[in-house]
């Protein structure tokens, strides 16, 4: 009996937005439009370039943000992850039990993980995390009851981190095969895709059934274009979510082909572009909806997040969704 919809194992942070220019980027020797794992002395200096600037903090992480849109649509969610005993961590906790997700937060001895997000003005948003206590999980945090009972098990390629994290990932990808749920994988960034690429490609033929992924991302994954990572990924037998920005997105299933039309709209900053994708997919697909219209309720929320600063989607988006 499947009672709830998607669960989840993720770092759990808090995201700190920015809007930089072109030459904020250049000062700070950042690659543009990656996520660059640092530590804490260089996320302070980060922080400090911008110390009279205003910023906007917002729940974070890959899978986070995807689990808080589907408790916002309606959706029965269940999250795991470590925080430090600080106010940041005292915002996660918050934040989770006014949307109704059934939290399985530990608190260890770090400080909350934090994301510093530059966005520059042609939406691109540039990543500086210190993961914090967010990395510091092991099997133990694994909500075994709450895979068995979801319809969903979602995580990200972000997970792949350390030992430790890859561990607890990999007792609840066999919990979740075991128990029928099915299984969600955003492979989440080229950076991560370029350390991790044969893990990834043994993960996808060996587990999932969903799997999202961008154009660069499928590019580095398979060598090839989109199309060829949608026909390999189908060729495993999972779902191809292959989003490919202003073209819209991919779905592959067996020999099945969908394309999405994007959904117009000004760009205003990409930062939680795919995890709104991948929250309305899984949505669509906890309701029994069909590939087609399932990528359509994910094009929605994407375009709708890209449109405003910070990883939220509007509640009139939330309402389009939902008439979809």
């Amino acid at each position: 009996m499947k009672i709830l919809d998607v669960v989840s194992i993720c770092n759990a942070l808090v995201d700190i937005l920015v809007t930089a220019t072109e030459q904020d980027i250049k000062s700070l020797n950042l690659n543009k439009g990656i996520m660059h794992l640092v530590d804490d002395a260089r996320q302070q200096d980060v922080i400090a370039h911008f110390k009279n600037t205003k910023t906007t903090h917002e729940l974070g992480g890959s899978s986070m943000n995807a689990i808080r849109t589907l408790a916002a649509l309606g959706a029965k969610t269940s999250f795991a992850g470590t925080i430090g005993h600080d106010s940041y961590g005292d915002l996660i906790q918050n934040r989770m039990k006014d949307l109704g997700i059934a939290s399985h937060i530990q608190k260890v001895d770090a400080h909350t993980g934090l994301c510093f997000i530059l966005v520059t003005p042609d939406g691109e948003r540039t990543m500086n995390t210190s993961l914090g206590a967010s990395c510091l999980f092991d099997e133990s945090i694994v909500p075994t009851a709450d895979i068995q009972a979801a319809k969903v098990f979602h995580f990200s390629g972000y997970q792949w981190a350390n030992t430790s994290q890859i561990g607890a990932i990999k007792k609840a990808l066999k919990t979740a095969k075991e128990a029928g749920t099915l299984i969600s994988f955003d492979v989440a960034d080229p950076f991560v895709v370029r350390n991790c690429r044969q893990e990834f490609i043994s993960v996808i033929e060996e587990y999932a059934d969903i799997v999202f992924a961008n154009r660069e991302e499928a590019h580095l994954l398979y060598e090839s274009t989109p199309e060829v990572a949608a026909n390999r990924i189908a060729e495993s037998g999972a779902i191809a979510a292959i989003k490919l920005g202003a073209e819209g997105a991919l779905i592959g299933k067996g020999k099945d082909r969908y394309t999405i039309a994007p959904v117009a709209t000004q760009v205003i900053d990409t930062t939680g572009a795919g995890d709104m994708f991948a929250s309305g997919f899984l949505y669509g697909l906890c309701l029994n909806k069909s590939l087609e219209a399932s990528g359509k309720i994910a094009a929605t929320l994407a375009s709708d997040v890209i449109s405003r600063l910070g990883a939220n989607v509007s509640a009139a988006a939330i309402e389009r969704a939902k008439n979809l």
